[in-house]
């Protein structure tokens, strides 16, 4: 007999399998290196946040209207990569079992 994919010992008391829950683990989001462009964003937005408000205590108006223009421009940018990327990855993992790869083995539940 020859399995396809890692070898698992089936639930005895039909128990829910905790091990594999689709609800989000902690850190998940933070972890998943395509998120890491948005974060990288959202830094930068911060970090030009604080250089305004610094300058517009050094009484540099158009500065820091400038900079605080630049800091929620590069913060909704960030927001939206991190959004995006999520609605794709709920969009992948909701895919039904028909668009699974030809090369995949779809087995109905039960069997």
């Amino acid at each position: 007999m020859t399995v396809d994919g890692p070898y698992e010992i089936p639930p005895l008391d039909n128990a829910a399998d905790i091990s594999r829950t689709t609800a989000p683990q902690p850190g998940e989001t933070l972890a998943d290196t395509r998120n890491w462009a948005g974060f990288g964003l959202l830094f930068i937005g911060v970090l030009l946040a604080v250089a305004a408000a610094v300058v517009a205590l050094w009484s540099f108006g158009t500065a820091a209207l400038v900079l605080t223009v630049l800091a929620v421009m590069t913060v909704l940018a960030g927001v939206a990569l991190i959004v995006v990327e999520q609605l794709r990855r709920r969009a992948r993992d909701s895919a039904a079992p028909e668009d699974a790869p030809a090369w995949q083995a779809i087995v109905p539940p039960g069997s």
